[in-house]
């Protein structure tokens, strides 16, 4: 009786471990999406800033000035909107995996 109470409690605890593991690889695969949107953001906003200012730098007048300035805080605040948008997806779909991964039973062990 001893060795199977110890065998149920030892696949309990292969199980629990083992659920551990899988939200872990969730949240790490989460983690490192974020991370690629926000490289790729500030990749992007490198790029405009050079862009900008060499555009700056050719402005020849007052209302080309005020053109690229105000393009410039149009395209802004829609890649603001863009990339918070791809980090709350990316947050919201490692919380639906790791809800997954806490739902779903763990395979029996061996």
């Amino acid at each position: 009786m001893a060795s199977t109470d110890s065998n149920v409690m030892l696949d309990a605890w292969k199980r629990q471990l083992d659920a551990t593991l899988r939200v872990t690889e969730a949240i790490i695969e989460g983690s490192t999406r974020m991370h690629e949107v926000q490289i790729e953001a500030a990749t992007d906003a490198h790029a405009d800033a050079v862009a900008t200012q060499k555009s700056l730098a050719a402005a020849s007048s007052p209302a080309e000035l005020l053109r690229i300035q105000t393009e410039w805080m149009a395209a802004n605040q829609r890649k603001s909107m863009e990339y918070w948008k791809s980090l709350y997806e990316a947050a919201a779909e490692t919380n639906t995996q790791v809800m997954s991964c806490l739902r779903e039973p763990s395979p029996k062990a061996d």
